[in-house]
């Protein structure tokens, strides 16, 4: 249950997110830029932060399953993925998008994995939260290494295993950049009569970083990141007197059972992070210029008067066909 304090400083984001939005100088854009060959982090939690993808004691059964929704998606919209990893009631996945089809990538496996949880646990309640998901842009290839390391030691961290590899649930941990491996089309959800493939393969794409490494030596080096953070868990586990659950409680994990840390509320989804707080600055800057041309071009295709939309968009290109400037190379 939240104190007093933290509900006041919830109370005071609200206000000062409702501050911003006074200085904005335009009408509000929910929209965003979804540039050709953009690197993000996608996060998506399950509602009510329940553990509605715990592993249980038929991982197996899911971890095909949530295979064979990434990888039919990543191959029909052409994403590459670089590291994927499923929680008990959330889910990190690293991609490059080299088409601009980061949205309709989103919206097919959490509508695939969530019909298909649904059927497995036998309810019909939304399975993700209405909350945006949180897609973060990094502007380095250290940062994007990091990434990567924060993927796969995410159950290290919550203190579920010891080790990345030890999860039971769906990861990539272990697969080497340039792998292909094959999942089978679940039968008792998809129609075996249906236009669903039979098997689906996803190769692991390496990530467009350090390219002074061949692929082997990035590997070698994720890994020794990643072996890095776990020991550094360990030390902060041990400091602060925690034991890992383990697989065997990991087993008996309900899928109605909720996370129990506290989470701040009402704080804004950042859409950049890096070490550089230049860099980010930047970033955040050049999505400002591209909200206020967005709204200055809606404004005139609202008055029937000729507008050219910034390169980016992506709802009112695919949909409306309106005129889009040329991406910069």
């Amino acid at each position: 249950m939240a104190t007093s304090a933290q509900k006041q400083a919830s109370a005071a984001r609200r206000e000062a997110n409702r501050a911003h939005g006074a200085t904005r100088g335009h009408e509000r854009v929910r929209a965003r830029p979804i540039y050709a060959g953009r690197r993000y982090k996608i996060t998506r939690r399950c509602i009510s932060r329940l553990m509605l993808f715990a592993p249980g004691n038929n991982a197996a059964e899911l971890t095909n399953f949530i295979g064979y929704c990434l990888a039919h998606n990543a191959n029909r919209y052409g994403v590459q993925v670089h590291a994927s990893l499923w929680m008990s009631d959330h889910h990190h996945t690293d991609v490059t998008d080299p088409e601009a089809n980061l949205a309709p990538f989103k919206q097919q496996l959490h509508s695939l994995a969530a019909r298909g949880r649904n059927t497995q646990l036998g309810r019909f309640d939304s399975v993700w939260s209405g909350d945006a998901p949180c897609d973060t842009a990094r502007p380095t290839d250290d940062e994007s290494l990091m990434d990567l390391v924060y993927t796969l030691t995410n159950p290290v961290k919550a203190g579920l295993v010891k080790w990345s590899r030890q999860w039971p649930g769906f990861s990539t941990i272990g697969w080497r950049f340039g792998e292909t491996r094959t999942f089978k089309r679940p039968s008792w959800f998809f129609d075996a009569g249906g236009d669903m493939p039979k098997e689906v393969s996803l190769t692991l794409a390496r990530p467009p970083i350090f390219p002074e490494l061949d692929d082997d030596e990035l590997y070698a080096k994720l890994m020794e990141a990643v072996r890095e953070r776990e020991i550094e868990i360990h030390r902060s586990m041990r400091a602060r007197g925690r034991r890992f659950m383990g697989l065997r409680k990991l087993e008996k994990q309900s899928w109605n059972s909720e996370a129990q840390s506290y989470e701040e509320r009402f704080t804004v989804a950042p859409q950049h992070a890096g070490s550089s707080k230049q860099q980010v600055l930047v970033e955040v800057g050049r999505d400002r210029e591209w909200k206020r041309q967005y709204a200055a071009a809606r404004a005139l295709l609202l008055a029937g008067k000729p507008a050219v939309f910034p390169a980016g968009t992506y709802w009112l290109r695919r949909f409306a066909g309106v005129n889009v400037a040329a991406q910069a190379p």
